[in-house]
């Protein structure tokens, strides 16, 4: 998708309404070099929240005590 925004006299510009609520986001990440200027969207914590799964502690704890024993 590509669209032409303006640039206001203070450097702002205004990413359209339908890009917006694609990405969710109010934070992006901008990236420049010699090619030109990226946004990249920058997730929040509270979306990532429940995308990694739980972790197992004891099982854990027991798979290294058994390692241990076995060295």
């Amino acid at each position: 998708m590509a669209e032409i925004i303006l640039m206001d006299k203070n450097g702002r510009v205004v990413i359209p309404g339908k890009i917006r609520k694609q990405y969710r986001t109010r934070k992006f990440l901008l990236e420049a070099d010699e090619d030109g200027i990226q946004l990249i969207p920058v997730k929040s914590l509270e979306s990532l929240f429940g995308t990694i799964p739980e972790l197992d502690l004891p099982r854990i704890y027991k798979e290294h005590e058994e390692e241990k024993d076995e060295e």
